[in-house]
């Protein structure tokens, strides 16, 4: 991130905010956290004004450089008070604010999503992020292979996206359509069709030639009757190609 750009990103998080008295967001998360570690979080400042301008700065920048929103800030305080006993480090924060992107729950969030695709659902989806990792990954790898297998290339792919700051929107799934003579009416079709031509005897009985049916199937093809994709597919690889 260039300088020019962690300076834009930082702005909405060091500009006096109207909601709050002319206070920044940093300045009202500086005062959160005071409030819910008193003493213990103002200790961490006792160089005074350029201590707690440092910590402003380099939260400001983090919080830019992972696409946090105010909401996620609001989630971070949220679980500060269950999860630890002292103020929090930079990272310990971030985490608490986005616990569903810790990899292990993102992984088995995309488990869950990718099997409801695989269904024909959308999947639930607590962040766009965990979605577009998965695509990455691939959808194969992340319904079979488990996270001890796949742990350092989820992280990867999950820290690449989030660090992009903006994600498109999660797709609806688009079912593929089988292709023709896949289906099971399909194959039952077929096997009904053979079963007129004769084709199952064939193979069963001796002194018979075994590929009379091909002979039956291209006079209905003459006669204008279309056989199903199956059984066109089985005579023209039987004919070597010629129908």
């Amino acid at each position: 991130m260039s300088l020019i750009a962690s300076t834009s990103s930082m702005a909405p998080w060091l500009s006096p905010h109207p909601k709050l008295e002319g206070i920044s967001l940093m300045g009202h998360l500086y005062n959160r956290l005071d409030g819910m570690y008193p003493n213990r979080w103002r200790a961490a400042f006792a160089d005074g004004q350029d201590a707690i301008d440092a910590w402003t700065e380099s939260w400001a920048e983090a919080f830019a450089d992972e696409g946090l929103v105010p909401q996620d800030i609001a989630t971070g305080l949220r679980n500060c008070r269950r999860m630890f006993d002292w103020p929090p480090s930079l990272a310990e924060f971030v985490r608490a604010c986005r616990p569903h992107l810790a990899p292990e729950n993102a992984f088995q969030e995309a488990v869950r999503g990718m099997l409801d695709r695989s269904r024909g659902e959308k999947g639930q989806w607590s962040h766009p992020a965990i979605f577009w990792a998965a695509v990455r990954v691939g959808q194969h790898d992340i319904m079979h292979l488990g996270y001890a297998v796949m742990k350092t290339r989820w992280e990867a792919a999950l820290r690449d996206i989030l660090h992009q700051g903006q994600w498109k929107d999660i797709p609806e799934v688009s079912m593929a359509l089988p292709a023709p003579g896949n289906t099971q009416a399909d194959r039952d079709a077929a096997a009904k069709q053979m079963r007129e031509l004769g084709a199952g005897a064939a193979l069963d009985q001796t002194g018979r030639d075994p590929r009379r049916w091909i002979a039956k199937v291209q006079q209905r093809c003459a006669d204008g009757r279309k056989p199903s994709p199956t059984v066109l597919a089985m005579l023209q690889r039987a004919t070597g190609g010629a129908a």
